[in-house]
Order: C-alpha cells, then sequence, then structure tokens
C-alpha cells in the first residue's frame, strides 16, 4: 500500500480521552488510511518524524467571525498559527448571507461596528455582492487552507425577510414564516445550524440594536424549530443575561429552543462582569439543572489571555451608553466635531461617570498608550491616561479624548493586566474546566480586531492547565473530539482509519503562546491584533501540510464543510 504522507513515532492522542499511544500514521489523499506499523520499505510521499512529538487531531475553533476575512486570508489567522485545522464561523446571528444585494453594504456595516472590523478593510476586501448561503461559501472552494463551517445567522435572515423595519420591530406571523424558510434553504445549502443573539451591546452600524435584538422568544423558538427537519446542525446563542448567569426568561427560551429543534445549544462564555461576579456559577448550575431534564446545553470557558485595547476610531466598548454610542455611530467629520463640541463633552461625562456604567466600568486611568499613527507623537508611548490628564489639567476623560483626537482617533490604549481579575478569571476557568458539559472556545477570531485578541486560547488550554488540571488527552478531547461531537462534524475530530486527515503535530514541552501585538496586514493597511505560538511543527488540513513551523505553505486543501 502507498501513502501520501506518513508521521512517525509520534505520541498519538487521538481525540477520545483515551491514553495516548505511540504509532505511525499514514495518510492517503485526504483521509488517515493507517494507524499502527508502517515499514520504511513501504511506498511513501512524505515522512515526518515525529519522536518526541504528539500528534493530535486539528482543534476546532467553535466561535470565529472569520466568514469576511476568508476572502483575503485562507488561514484565519490567528487561529490556524495554535494549531486550528477547522474554524465555525457566522456565529451570533452575524453573517453576510442571506442578502439581498442591496443589504450587502448594511450587513457589512453591522460586522464592522458589532464585531470590530475595519470598514476600510471590508470595503476593499469583501467579494460578495448578495445571495445565498450557497453563494457565499461556494466562493470559497478550493482557495482555504484551513476548514470552515457555517451558521446561518439570523440577522441576516430578518433583514432578508424584513427589510430597514428588522431593526425596528417584532415580526409578523407571515415574516417569521419567510424566516423559517430562509433559514431551511440555508440548512439545506450546508449550514451547520442556526445562530442568534440579544446582546444589548450589540449596535449595528447605524446606531441601532441589531436586527436579532428585535425578536421576541416565539421567533426565536420557531426558527430553532427548522433544525428539527435535518439530520444534523447546532444552535448557537447568546442571550442578554450571559454573564449574570441567565434570568428565568432566558433560561425559559434556551429550554424551549433545544425542544423545539432538538439540537445542541452552544451558549457564550462564562464572563464575569463588575454587576454579576458570580454569574458564572448560575449559569453552571443551570447547565446541570438542564442536563437533568435531558437538554444538551454547552456554554464555553475561556483559557486566552485576550488583553484590553481601545481606539476611538474603531470601537464597540462604549455602546452602553446611549450618548458614547450615538457619538462613535457618526463618520468622519462628524465624529470628530461631536468629540469636540462642549455640550457633547458634558454629556459624555455624565455617562462616563454614572453608576449605571455598568459593565464598561472599567479602571480607564490605568489605561496607557499602546501605539500611535503619527510618528510626531511617539513620546505618548507607555504613558498612562492618569499620567496624561494630570499634565494637561484635564478631568480623565477629556484627556483621553483629547489624546485621541490629537492623533485622528488612531491612537490604541491598552488596558494593563490586574492580577487580581486574572486570578478571579482562573478561577471561573477552572470550575468551567471541571464541568464536562463546558466546552473550551470563545476566540471571537476575526472579530474585535481592534480590542482584542483569543486565538491563543488552544494553546494556554495545553500550556496553562496541563497537568495541573487536566491530562493532556482530556484537553485534546476538549478542543477536537468535544466540539466535533456537539456540532456533528463528522470523521473530524478524532484520529481513527477513515477520518479526514486534519492533523497538529506539537511539542507540548515547547507549547506556548505570546503576547498580543499589532500587526498591519489587512486590506486598506488596517491593523488588528494577533499573538503568536511557538513549539508547532505541522498542521495537517485534508492530508496536505498547512503549515509548518509557523510558516503557511500555502496550500488549499481546506473544505467548506456543509451540514456536518
Amino acid at each position: 500500500m502507498s501513502f501520501d504522507l506518513v508521521i512517525r513515532g509520534a505520541r498519538v492522542v487521538d481525540g477520545t480521552g483515551l491514553p495516548a499511544f505511540r504509532a505511525d500514521v499514514g495518510v492517503r489523499g485526504e483521509r488517515i488510511e493507517r494507524i499502527g506499523r508502517i515499514d520504511e520499505a513501504e511506498e511513501t510521499g512524505r515522512v515526518i518524524e515525529a519522536d518526541g512529538l504528539v500528534l493530535a487531531p486539528g482543534f476546532i475553533d467553535v466561535h470565529t467571525h472569520y466568514d469576511v476575512q476568508l476572502d483575503w486570508d485562507p488561514t484565519a489567522s490567528p487561529s490556524s498559527w495554535h494549531g486550528v485545522t477547522t474554524v465555525l464561523a457566522g456565529n451570533c446571528g452575524f453573517t453576510l448571507a442571506p442578502a439581498k444585494p442591496e443589504d450587502v453594504d448594511w450587513l457589512a456595516g453591522m460586522l464592522s461596528r458589532v464585531e470590530g472590523m475595519s470598514r476600510e478593510a471590508l470595503n476593499q476586501g469583501l467579494r460578495f455582492a448578495g445571495g445565498g448561503f450557497a453563494d457565499y461559501w461556494d466562493r470559497f472552494e478550493g482557495k482555504l487552507g484551513v476548514n470552515v463551517g457555517s451558521y446561518v445567522g439570523h440577522s441576516a435572515v430578518r433583514r432578508y425577510a424584513m427589510g430597514d423595519d428588522a431593526s425596528e420591530r417584532r415580526a409578523t406571523p407571515d415574516e417569521i414564516e419567510q424566516m423559517k424558510e430562509l433559514v431551511r434553504q440555508g440548512m439545506r445549502e450546508g449550514a451547520i445550524g442556526f445562530s442568534t443573539s440579544q446582546v444589548e451591546l450589540h449596535v449595528g452600524e447605524d446606531g441601532r440594536e441589531v436586527p436579532s435584538n428585535h425578536a421576541d422568544a416565539d421567533e426565536i423558538v420557531a426558527l430553532c424549530s427548522v433544525l428539527s427537519e435535518f439530520d444534523h446542525g447546532a444552535i448557537e446563542f447568546i442571550s442578554r443575561t450571559f454573564t449574570a448567569g441567565y434570568d428565568e426568561a432566558d433560561r425559559e427560551l434556551i429550554l424551549r429552543m433545544y425542544e423545539a429543534s432538538g439540537r445542541p445549544v452552544e451558549l457564550g462564555p462564562l464572563t464575569p462582569n463588575r454587576d454579576s461576579p458570580r454569574g458564572f456559577e448560575k449559569a453552571l448550575e443551570f447547565c446541570d439543572e438542564a442536563r437533568a431534564r435531558g437538554a444538551r446545553i454547552h456554554p464555553q470557558f475561556m483559557t486566552n489571555r485576550s488583553g484590553f485595547y481601545v481606539k476611538l476610531a474603531d470601537t464597540f466598548a462604549f455602546d452602553e451608553l446611549l450618548t458614547w454610542r450615538e457619538v462613535l455611530c457618526l463618520q468622519g467629520q462628524e465624529r470628530l466635531d461631536a468629540l469636540r463640541d462642549p455640550a457633547v463633552r458634558d454629556r459624555l461625562r455624565a455617562e462616563w461617570e454614572s453608576p449605571d456604567a455598568g459593565a464598561i466600568a472599567l479602571p480607564w486611568e490605568q489605561l496607557v498608550v499602546d501605539s500611535v499613527s503619527d510618528s510626531a507623537l511617539s513620546d505618548r508611548l507607555g504613558r498612562s491616561l492618569a499620567e496624561l490628564a494630570s499634565e494637561r489639567g484635564l478631568h480623565v476623560m477629556d484627556a483621553f479624548i483629547d489624546v485621541s483626537l490629537e492623533d485622528g482617533l488612531e491612537t490604541w490604549w491598552r488596558l494593563p493586566r490586574d492580577e487580581k481579575a486574572a486570578a478571579f478569571m482562573d478561577h471561573v476557568t477552572r470550575e468551567g474546566i471541571r464541568n464536562p458539559l463546558v466546552m473550551s472556545g470563545s476566540s471571537d477570531g476575526g472579530a474585535h480586531l481592534a480590542t482584542f485578541v483569543g486565538a491563543d486560547y488552544t494553546t494556554r488550554l495545553i500550556s496553562d492547565w496541563v497537568p495541573e488540571l487536566l491530562s493532556l488527552e482530556e484537553a485534546v478531547y476538549r478542543l477536537t473530539g468535544m466540539p466535533a461531537a456537539v456540532h456533528g462534524l463528522r470523521d473530524r475530530g478524532v484520529i481513527r482509519d477513515g477520518a479526514y486527515a486534519d492533523l497538529v503535530l506539537f511539542d507540548p514541552d515547547r507549547l506556548a503562546a505570546g503576547e498580543s501585538r499589532l500587526l498591519k496586514d489587512f486590506p486598506a493597511d488596517s491593523g488588528r491584533f494577533v499573538v503568536d505560538a511557538e513549539g508547532y511543527h505541522a498542521l495537517i488540513v485534508n492530508g496536505q501540510v498547512c503549515m509548518e513551523h509557523g510558516k503557511y505553505t500555502g496550500s488549499t486543501s481546506g473544505h467548506v464543510i456543509r451540514g456536518a
């Protein structure tokens, strides 16, 4: 028998949670052909000597927004730098399809605002003119370095059925029926499920809450019910009260979504905030109660160190404050003029200091200047907002705005790591890891490019939590076999005969994630934050080496995963 690729002498961690074993793995075409011993005399193509290295299934990044980035980046970086061979896109109800041609720009603006994508990069890089789910994803066949599967998104479906009213009101019964058919068509054309969200922070480019936020519970349940007609699919949902541990209305809604669809429901990450620091405990209690009732409910734990950056040219951080939202949704000179207006400043300051500031009430005075666009302003680098405000004799907020204005709003500010908050977040993560219902995830890859980067969660699960809390086999299962099972990804997430050869080869002793850094490699010379990785030797996608020692090989063996 001939093999196209042989990985020889690897420590195989197969994605099932079973103990590792030493074996050769032979690949022919896109699939694993043999696991065991492969004689050197057998005809082979490339051989990778893997003595001392771990061979695992390629990691599955379950929560991304790479839908647009794939138009110019076939590797879905930086997720692929961290061992990911499959990304799941279209989360939170935010997709570009289905879309009428006249609505594509509106949906792009929504993504730009909610997901922190550069509008200029979208204008230059997006290559979609409208159509259905298949029209969007057929464009990528034969052009991807990694695999991608996508949900059909609620906000796009609502905009298609209701037009501009989708951002204003509840749907009529006839409109819900139209939306059900759009979801049905998306599922027929290969969607991995249905996604939606109702987070108040999600505001479109026009300053209004996104379409899915205007849906009532009956509409959401009706759309989820479409999945009961198919033999595959999952639901992804972020509710209004996910950080608080889900109130009674959201709990009832989630259980109704499961009952109507019969499909797993993937929930938002365990994320504490100032108002609900113990909300994650309530979320875990709800999931355990749901399991006792037979429901498949899966939140996510976070192992990334995403950091926090903000610049006034491109941020969603203040969207809970209505005046800030109004001003920062203005375009160009209008935004600059409003930020300079003393009367507007008074309103902004009142909201900044309000006890109702809620989740955005961060220690802003600790912000430091991380990057400037004008080299003449480089003397500000590394200086804190408190220091700059004191030097100018200004209120902290006024100094924040003034310094930003002097750089055309392109100054990036960084919030330094708070060790006390980080220790509490580690506690939240630990509790999530201990619960078998909770998936590893929350990278938000492809989104919030000017605010944080979370693609290091795969690397950090292994480097930071093995063997303290998990065995290597258990960690790999949480990154591979478990998300494949939850999302119904057939023949992926495991190393076995006949499975797709999506594989990652790494040195567990060298595995490490770096610190966030700014990289300007997107269309329109726009920047994003990325995080580097060490210890990965090879990333193999459908039998072809995609990444080798952190470098892209140019392979386009990735698939658009259709319907599982």
